[in-house]
């Protein structure tokens, strides 16, 4: 019985992941949500019982749903079309920092920058991507000859690529800390992380697998050797600067000052396009800044100050609120630092208190987190990476809008999890070899 309800799980999963990538439209919000519960109430009978799987048939079942969802154009994100703009760009010889993107077509004319102008989300924005991701931008353009179709293959196939190091990764990761093995199986299997990252082409692929080497490599005691690994999670996403000062326990101040000056004196080597003139530097930071001081999207505590911020003025503040959310994440910081005793621990809890107090929490942002959790006695992040696709109804109807019973939902019930956890592990060790790995 155990062998045929395994068998079923797995074929009733690669079913659903196909259903998902190749028939869901992101404005039919009462099927993708149907699918990706399905997915998930399948994920969470795996967790509570994980002696249906062995590690094997786990790690081969989680990679093929992951190449189940090559085949087929992004149907949840439109951000691949920024992707190949601007790959196009730098085929066309111009550097993605100089020009937005309306700017550029006032000044030459390309039949395959015609065609993805439209289907832009940030027409209006310079490019907010790093060199490195530039470059893959640039060589998947250059590959597929300007097919979209192809193009989205080339870049999800990378992505895959990186995702079977994550998983590597997280397997070494767990024998160190002598963790329960089946602890991998919380990432590895997460319909989340499989849809958002290889289906929908997010490269929080690459700074997971960046920021997971970078922490083997500290607790194996290769401290500079870990400067790379932290760089192509920088390159990435700017955002695992964060983790640098929690090396201050391990290496006293002055070598963590010196690896933070180094990991900097790195991105900026690894960045060409930002050389030789500060208006390339200057764009991106604009962008950045517009993003995080105009774009709002799922945000937890920031959605409860927007609302007493409305009833104060009548208005949106989120220009003000920005700052405000900036101070707390950065005290927040602070506890954290102060209070981390492990790399992987001091992490989770950084991008914890980060997501916390931001005004964007899109879906995937959740998958560093996930990654993190099986080093961690809490899984409220499972409850969340389960809820958060409800935030997909904001696209069921144009002009786009958020409805906020929806995310006030979302956080309560996560909330109230994380409290029940908290209540639990005060009066528990975290039991590393239980059987059960979804509820320590």
């Amino acid at each position: 019985m155990p062998k045929r309800l395994t068998l079923l799980l797995l074929v009733f999963s690669l079913i659903a992941y196909l259903l998902m990538g190749y028939t869901v439209e992101r404005s039919n919000f009462g099927y993708l949500i149907s699918i990706y519960s399905f997915l998930f109430l399948l994920y969470f009978i795996i967790l509570l019982k994980p002696d249906l799987l062995d590690q094997k048939t786990a790690i081969i079942s989680g990679l093929l749903f992951r190449f189940s969802l090559l085949f087929f154009i992004p149907n949840l994100s439109d951000d691949i079309y920024r992707f190949l703009w601007d790959g196009r760009i730098q085929q066309l010889g111009f550097n993605p920092f100089d020009y937005k993107p309306s700017e550029f077509l006032n000044i030459y004319s390309d039949a395959f920058l015609q065609e993805l102008f439209p289907r832009l989300n940030s027409a209006d924005y310079y490019s907010v991507y790093p060199q490195f991701l530039q470059t893959i931008f640039k060589f998947t353009v250059q590959l597929s000859k300007q097919n979209i179709f192809a193009a989205a293959i080339i870049l999800k196939t990378i992505i895959l690529f990186f995702e079977a190091g994550s998983v590597y990764l997280l397997i070494q990761l767990l024998k160190i800390n002598r963790l329960n093995p089946k602890l991998l199986f919380i990432y590895l299997l997460n319909p989340l992380v499989i849809i958002e990252l290889t289906g929908n082409i997010h490269f929080e692929a690459i700074m997971i697998f960046g920021m997971l080497f970078f922490a083997f490599l500290i607790q194996q005691n290769k401290v500079f050797a870990a400067i790379p690994a932290l760089a192509i999670a920088i390159q990435a996403k700017l955002i695992p600067f964060i983790f640098i000062p929690l090396l201050f326990r391990k290496t006293g101040f002055y070598k963590t000052l010196l690896f933070g000056i180094l990991s900097l004196l790195l991105f900026f080597v690894l960045s060409p396009y930002f050389w030789g003139n500060m208006n390339k530097l200057t764009h991106f930071y604009q962008s950045l800044q517009l993003y995080y001081g105009k774009f709002e999207f799922n945000g937890s505590i920031y959605s409860i100050f927007r609302a007493i911020g409305f009833w104060l003025t009548g208005y949106n503040t989120i220009e003000f609120l920005s700052k405000i959310m900036f101070a707390f994440t950065i005290i927040g910081f602070g506890f954290v630092y102060n209070l981390s005793k492990n790399i992987l621990g001091g992490m989770f809890w950084l991008l914890v208190i980060y997501l916390l107090f931001s005004a964007i929490v899109h879906p995937w942002y959740l998958a560093s987190l996930i990654a993190l959790s099986p080093f961690v006695k809490y899984r409220f992040v499972l409850i969340l990476s389960a809820l958060v696709p409800l935030t997909y109804i904001t696209y069921h109807a144009v002009p786009y809008e958020q409805n906020y019973w929806l995310i006030g939902l979302e956080y309560l019930i996560s909330a109230a999890f994380l409290f029940y956890e908290y209540r639990k592990n005060k009066r528990r060790i975290h039991p590393a070899n239980e059987e059960n790995i979804l509820l320590v």
